[in-house]
């Protein structure tokens, strides 16, 4: 069992790179470590993250939250965006995975893509899991 929720993103494409940037800026209560897709880490759990390719949230439990969902989860845990997270909640979370796989299809189309995962600052290594 993991001691603290883990992020699983996509670390090959730029937003998803952007976000994990993001939320680790402001997970002001270490809620959240981070790995990504192409990690060992993620290699290990592949059964548990089943076809997660963009973004998922391996709870303490061991619970795996995917899509919105997770979006969602990560949004309410740094305490952020409270319109959108009100809106999110209203809304059915089948409604809001046509869209949130509309961009992750295009994700690259859209916001590019790197070669390989990008070195990560020494800043973010303390809560990266490979």
């Amino acid at each position: 069992m993991i001691k603290n929720d883990v992020i699983i993103y996509d670390g090959v494409c730029i937003m998803c790179n952007s976000f994990f940037r993001w939320v680790h800026k402001n997970d002001k209560e270490n809620v959240f470590f981070f790995s990504h897709f192409q990690s060992n880490f993620s290699l290990k759990n592949m059964n548990q993250l089943k076809n997660a390719d963009s973004i998922a949230v391996i709870l303490k439990d061991g619970e795996v939250i995917r899509k919105t969902k997770a979006v969602h989860y990560i949004l309410k845990k740094t305490k952020k965006f409270l319109i959108v997270r009100l809106l999110i909640g209203i809304l059915p979370y089948a409604f809001l995975n046509i869209f949130y796989d509309f961009v992750a299809s295009t994700r690259y189309t859209i916001f590019g893509k790197y070669d390989n995962c990008p070195v990560l600052d020494k800043k973010y290594q303390n809560k990266f899991i490979d």
